[in-house]
């Protein structure tokens, strides 16, 4: 898309995953070849060039090179050489969860501007702790990548679970066939925040059921259940794993009514005024996958030039990490987490569903 941007970023992808009808993309421990969102995200903006790529799988990096038109020498197995060498004004990190924090602090360190980061965003409390130090010490900006804040669906649902138009906000319940809390989950757990204005989140229970899954090179549960509770009022219910028959569902309960989210495109509301359908779109643009994206990105250039904090921006999204990370902590404790984390549990400094799979193993 053209930018009326007088100023022109240089970008760069760490983790590149398996291309696109690989055979290989979509496997655990292929990273899903979300490199190439991000990718296309850089290619499609006007102000933006993609300049370097780090990986350390060396197909896979000679693969999104060939994608993007990269030079052999823009390609990285190291991405702190990459950083160094290309000097990105804008990096996007696509590895596995327990490397984030170590890229993010080396990327802000190294003079980046911008980073967009996928989710989940970190593996523990005290790695979240120190992404919010590196933040106040150097001023980067971060956006987690749940994008489908941007999604126009999304943003009128909010309107309408806010506006009374279903009565008061009672609940918003998901399932989420065949996924975990994390890897998938975490969109439906930052959305729910995302329709509750991103009021604060006061109690969280969570409970996992933990055999011997891995991806993406952590422990996985097999089923996984969070509730919570917002201050202003309303809760939020996310069922994942293998016990959840219908996929992605969704729906937003109010005391007069009900909204149902329909594959990310339909709006099915039911309330006092009787039933209709809206399908919301961007009005410059399709809707889908990649347009969601590239709001995000235009969205974080707007911040960066001094704009206001946009809505994947690490203030709005920070509560949803930290939000993930107590459901777990209450399966792991058996207790109910109270938010925000207190000083003892921003310590805990792992994985917490490693801890359930050795309870499991045993």
């Amino acid at each position: 898309m053209a930018s009326s941007r007088t100023t022109r970023y240089r970008a760069a992808v760490i983790g590149c995953g398996a291309r696109p009808n690989s055979g290989q993309a979509g496997k655990l421990a292929a990273g899903f070849g979300i490199g190439y969102a991000h990718g296309n995200m850089y290619r499609r903006c006007g102000a933006t060039q993609l300049v370097a790529a780090a990986d350390i799988d060396p197909e896979n990096l000679s693969a999104f090179r060939d994608e993007y038109g990269l030079a052999a020498a823009a390609g990285h197995a190291d991405y702190r050489r990459m950083l160094d060498e290309a000097k990105p004004d804008l990096v996007s990190i696509g590895t596995y969860v327990g490397l984030h924090r170590s890229m993010i602090e080396d990327a802000a360190r190294a003079g980046v501007r911008g980073i967009f980061c996928e989710k989940p965003f970190v593996d523990s409390p005290a790695a979240l702790v120190a992404v919010r130090r590196v933040v106040a010490e150097t001023g980067v900006k971060i956006s987690i990548c749940h994008q489908r804040r941007n999604n126009p669906v999304f943003q009128r649902a909010r309107e309408l679970y806010n506006d009374g138009t279903i009565g008061d906000r009672v609940m918003c319940m998901a399932g989420i066939s065949g996924w975990d809390l994390s890897e998938w989950g975490s969109h439906w757990l930052d959305i729910f925040r995302c329709l509750h204005r991103d009021e604060p989140v006061e109690w969280v229970m969570g409970q996992c059921r933990v055999r011997d899954v891995r991806g993406f090179h952590h422990a996985i549960e097999d089923h996984g259940v969070a509730y919570f509770k917002f201050t202003g009022g309303g809760f939020g219910l996310v069922d994942g794993g293998h016990g959840v028959t219908a996929p992605h569902t969704m729906a937003l309960v109010g005391t007069a009514g009900v909204i149902r989210i329909e594959g990310e495109h339909t709006l099915h509301i039911d309330g006092p005024g009787g039933r209709r359908q809206e399908s919301p779109t961007y009005k410059d643009r399709g809707l889908g996958f990649a347009d969601d994206f590239e709001a995000m990105l235009e969205r974080h250039l707007d911040w960066i030039e001094g704009g206001d904090v946009p809505p994947c921006g690490l203030p709005n999204t920070d509560g949803s990490a930290e939000l993930n990370l107590a459901a777990y902590l209450s399966a792991v404790r058996g207790d109910r987490i109270d938010l925000p984390l207190t000083e003892d549990d921003l310590a805990y400094d792992e994985w917490p569903v490693e801890e359930l799979a050795r309870r499991s193993s045993r």
